[in-house]
């Protein structure tokens, strides 16, 4: 049987063409109860939309761009961007689209990458992470008058649409969680400096030192990158100092990971010698010796959040607001139990 045109299921639908196409788009506007006989009619042939024709005709791709600043070795270790990645997929799917993810690592080829996708429009639009305190990348994109959207914290916060945690707060939850199995001399190892999640974890991790009445120790924070390497190098460094630290906040699980694997290599027992939580409760979080005690910062509902919104903007829709914040919870495991 030839395959059925949009002209043929407006009819067999007893509806007008205009209808199947809004239908086909996901038009919210479309009365429910033709809705269901156009979908019907799909249904029992088997159509299927000529994507390329209507991306001709709408001038969208239905393709949603994700940039990564992690060399595609890193992204495949990396078990936060690959839950990300997978939601987003996953959610985009639902509505019709595609992903397109791009791994770049150094400055100018980020450049590069965001100046190809403004000027080929081969993305409808954008989904950004990691923002920077100082970041190039929002102000270009608004000049442009290009859909994105923002898993994270930009300044000021109304001047983009994002979704993001609550990371001083988690910050804290953490550090708190600590403070309360006993410990008073607390570490913090962070990923790179001026990154908006690291600095606002480390800002809930001093806000909870300072309500405690906890001295402030230079010498037990450390900055790096978000490996497992990083995380190993700074607990051998904290390990080394004359006094110690008793607990260590790692800014993700990868780190924490990383001074899990040192603290057992010098013989320090987890949790009695030294307590470790991370963040992003991974899914080898529950498999580690001890397992690791994490902050949640659900990756599903952000990604979700975040692929609705710019889907809305994509298509003309107002979203609901312009920021949302997803709360953290703790999930406490063997590694920091007294």
């Amino acid at each position: 049987m030839p395959e059925l045109t949009q002209e043929q299921i407006a009819k067999l639908s007893r509806v007008s063409q205009a209808t199947v196409s809004r239908v086909l788009r996901g038009d919210p506007r479309v009365n429910e109860e033709l809705r269901q006989r156009v979908l019907a009619v799909i249904k029992k042939h088997g159509y299927v939309p000529d994507a390329r024709a209507q991306s001709l005709r709408s001038q969208r791709t239905g393709t949603l761009g994700l940039v990564v600043h992690r060399s595609p070795k890193q992204l495949a270790r990396d078990p936060f961007f690959s839950a990300l990645i997978a939601a987003i997929i996953e959610f985009a799917g639902e509505e019709g689209y595609h992903l397109c993810v791009d791994a770049a690592r150094a400055l100018q080829s980020r450049r590069a990458i965001y100046e190809d996708l403004l000027r080929t429009r081969r993305v409808d639009g954008l989904i950004l992470v990691e923002p920077q305190t100082q970041d190039e990348r929002m102000p270009r994109l608004l000049e442009e008058g290009f859909p994105f959207v923002l898993i994270g914290r930009y300044e000021p916060t109304d001047a983009v649409y994002s979704v993001d945690n609550d990371n001083v707060g988690a910050g804290r939850l953490a550090t708190e969680h600590l403070i309360r199995q006993g410990h008073r001399r607390i570490a913090y190892i962070g990923g790179p400096r001026g990154l908006f999640v690291c600095e606002d974890r480390y800002q809930g991790y001093r806000k909870a030192l300072e309500e405690a009445g906890l001295d402030y120790a230079p010498e037990l924070v450390g900055w790096g990158d978000f490996s497992e390497a990083h995380g190993y190098r700074w607990a051998n460094r904290l390990l080394d100092l004359p006094q110690p630290p008793t607990a260590v906040v790692a800014v993700d699980d990868l780190v924490a990971i990383g001074a899990l694997r040192a603290a057992k290599e010098r013989g320090v027992a987890v949790p009695q010698g030294m307590a470790i939580i991370g963040f992003n409760d991974t899914p080898f979080c529950q498999y580690v010796d001890p397992p690791l005690s994490s902050v949640a910062v659900e990756i599903r509902t952000l990604a979700q959040i975040a692929t609705r919104v710019l889907i809305d903007l994509i298509e003309d829709r107002q979203p609901a607001q312009r920021r949302h914040i997803v709360p953290c919870r703790l999930v406490e495991r063997a590694s920091t139990g007294r």
